[in-house]
């Protein structure tokens, strides 16, 4: 499976998990030095409840980006046999 790797303003990043983060789908976030892995349960207008199995955390855990998107590090979304990774830089950045 090859991954689709872009770059996008926190912003965007927000209005990608908004728009196209859908139940079923795998996602794994890099939030400041949080990393977490899980099945997308829902997805309430970027509030998104994850269902993470590691070895060391394991159940459900609600996420609102827009309030976490100050800490978004990354994006790697997969669904229907793709990947997209997406990593966020400052606004300045994605300007050019």
């Amino acid at each position: 499976m090859e991954a689709e790797k872009r770059c996008a303003t926190c912003e965007e990043l927000c209005r990608y998990i908004k728009e196209e983060v859908k139940p079923g789908d795998i996602v794994r976030l890099s939030l400041g030095r949080v990393y977490i892995p899980g099945k997308v349960i829902t997805n309430n207008n970027g509030i998104i409840q994850v269902k993470i199995d590691s070895e060391m955390i394991k159940g459900l855990t609600t996420i609102d980006v827009e309030k976490l998107k100050d800490y978004l590090i990354e994006l790697e979304h997969e669904c229907e046999g793709s990947v997209c990774i997406i990593e966020a830089v400052d606004e300045e950045e994605g300007q050019e």
